[in-house]
């Protein structure tokens, strides 16, 4: 069975459209964490950002789909 969208749109635009918005995540959640250190803040929030922040990593970094076979 065929895929809905051409083989070339995994690459361009879509894979790369992911992989900006992936990174875009991972920086608003270090600049989240960034102020909430800056101002003093320790509230659940605080752990709340690092939870986010570390799924954010994580999961493109444990999808099996992104694994290079050699």
């Amino acid at each position: 069975m065929e895929p809905d969208a051409p083989h070339s749109w995994l690459l361009w635009p879509i894979g790369t459209l992911k992989a900006a918005a992936a990174a875009g995540l991972v920086l608003y959640f270090v600049c989240a964490l960034y102020t909430h250190l800056r101002v003093g803040d320790r509230s659940p929030q605080f752990f709340l950002a690092i939870v986010f922040l570390a799924t954010a990593v994580l999961t493109p970094a444990l999808d099996p789909a992104l694994v290079v076979r050699v």
